[in-house]
């Protein structure tokens, strides 16, 4: 099992050290090196991550501050020159604290209990139930269960939940294959829409708890029966 890992650091000479104690470790997979924790959001985006490997005073979010934002997220190695910080990393509890400068068999043994921590997690926490999308300059973190459907745009997704509307770059097919089980539907070719964000299905249309209405495509309705749906909702419309 490979651990994908992103190192997070704003000095350039640590994010260079650190990726090259990740290049040490055949176990360990580094898919980005990030200056700061904005950067580190945008690799989040793109990829599953496992373990971040994180300096904790960085300017505009902190390390910890990072930690804090994410809720059953990736396992955290902080690395610091300032042992006072060990106290304040116990509440988002990480796997391991690391002092500056660090041997490379400290190194070893802290990816040794990252390795054994993910070994032995259901698999089910392994897989984030949020994803994240661009919004300016930073990231916003936006869970599956707030989702009410996904429409596909000419060149952008349009992200629409219970609360606001955003658009992003991935492509719905992206969107689709990371997600598990049958949560989201796929009801037409440029529409996913959430499972309990429906409220009424028609022959050619559903009609989602908020009152709007989706088209659904021939190819896709066999796949609505096919998932369970409750039966009330079927209309003769």
């Amino acid at each position: 099992m490979k651990i994908n890992t992103l190192v997070v650091d704003d000095n350039p000479n640590w994010r260079n050290t650190l990726s090259k104690l990740v290049a040490l470790n055949p176990v360990l997979h580094l898919v980005a090196a990030c200056e700061s924790a904005l950067e580190a959001y945008g690799n989040m985006a793109e990829e599953d991550i496992d373990l971040i490997i994180c300096d904790i005073e960085m300017p505009e979010l902190s390390g910890l501050g990072l930690a804090r934002s994410l809720k059953n997220g990736p396992l955290f190695v902080f690395v610091t020159s300032h042992r006072h910080y060990a106290l304040d990393c116990y509440e988002v509890s990480p796997v391991d604290f690391l002092l500056k400068p660090i041997e490379v068999e400290r190194f070893m043994k802290s990816i040794e209990k990252v390795r054994v921590r993910l070994s032995n997690a259901p698999e089910v926490l392994q897989i984030p139930p949020y994803f994240f999308v661009r919004e300016g300059h930073s990231y916003v973190q936006i869970a599956y269960h707030d989702v009410l459907y996904m429409k596909a745009q000419e060149h952008y997704l349009q992200i629409v939940t219970k609360e606001a509307t955003y658009t992003s770059l991935l492509s719905l097919a992206k969107i689709e294959e990371q997600l598990k089980g049958e949560v989201f539907l796929r009801v037409h070719r440029s529409f996913l829409v959430h499972r309990s964000a429906i409220a009424v299905i028609h022959k050619n249309d559903l009609v989602l708890v908020n009152g709007e209405s989706i088209p659904l495509g021939d190819q896709y309705r066999s796949k609505i029966s096919r998932v369970h749906l409750n039966p009330h909702l079927l209309s003769r419309n």
